[in-house]
């Protein structure tokens, strides 16, 4: 029987087991699905991260780096490359691994810290074809920051929070071509800085009240039809834009 149980080694993960052994419990395990920890922290580059916390600026690896210097000084125990499969009402975890194979672990307490899930095209309802090239912004960080790939050469953006709006940096800067930020709200919903340092510095336009209504595309996307959208009228066709995607290739350092 083990105290407590997390589910998750990202920033949640991390922050709750450092926090349950300050207040006393020993007898603490993490289970990380990734063969590492710091969840999504790893593949934010960008600054910002820490000011709170650590009193300075840090990219997401770097803070991840201190919460895991900060677990190293407990006794919180950490299994890497365990996904968990199932949990039960009376506190049982089904997890599996390579090394330990099919666990079944009792638990006092149960922490779930898995983060959370970006909303698919298909969970936004945005019509058209399905062809290849439609990535969630965080999807594209990933290939992006930690793989290597440069996801498209013309991209368009759906979404002005702050992982869109800093992927729109990150896509100029890997020399992609970003034709437009899309948000159908009246106001954008990333910060300021970010609005001016991702967008405005690069010149890349924003179009409020704006969203997509087709994708168009054998292999891969061509096309994107882009219509200005309000709660009282249909929404009017705005100019498409010809993406011309291409095949994944290596990012440029």
């Amino acid at each position: 029987m083990i105290d407590l149980v997390i589910v998750g080694g990202g920033p949640a993960g991390l922050a709750a087991a450092y926090s349950a052994w300050q207040h006393g419990l020993r007898d603490i395990l993490i289970l990380e699905r990734d063969n590492e920890l710091g969840g999504i922290l790893n593949q934010c580059i960008h600054n910002g991260f820490g000011l709170h916390r650590f009193g300075e600026q840090l990219t997401g690896p770097e803070y991840a780096g201190r919460c895991i210097e900060l677990l190293r000084s407990t006794g919180v125990r950490v299994e890497l490359g365990t996904m968990v499969l199932d949990v039960t009402p009376d506190k049982k975890i089904h997890c599996v691994s390579r090394e330990k194979g099919y666990q079944i672990l009792e638990a006092r307490s149960i922490i779930l810290c898995m983060g959370c899930r970006e909303r698919t095209r298909g969970a936004i309802g945005i019509p058209g074809s399905r062809p290849a090239g439609i990535y969630t912004a965080g999807a594209a960080q990933r290939y992006v920051n930690m793989e290597g790939y440069l996801v498209g050469k013309r991209v368009l953006i759906l979404g002005s929070g702050d992982i869109g709006l800093i992927m729109a940096r990150r896509m100029t800067l890997e020399g992609a071509k970003v034709l437009a930020c899309v948000e159908v709200m009246p106001y954008s919903g990333g910060l300021t800085r970010n609005i001016v340092q991702c967008l405005q510095d690069f010149d890349i336009p924003l179009y409020l009240s704006h969203t997509i209504v087709d994708i168009q595309g054998k292999a891969r996307v061509e096309k994107a039809t882009v219509a200005r959208w309000t709660k009282t009228a249909a929404p009017s066709r705005a100019p498409r834009w010809n993406l011309m995607w291409t095949p994944s290739c290596s990012a440029s350092a």
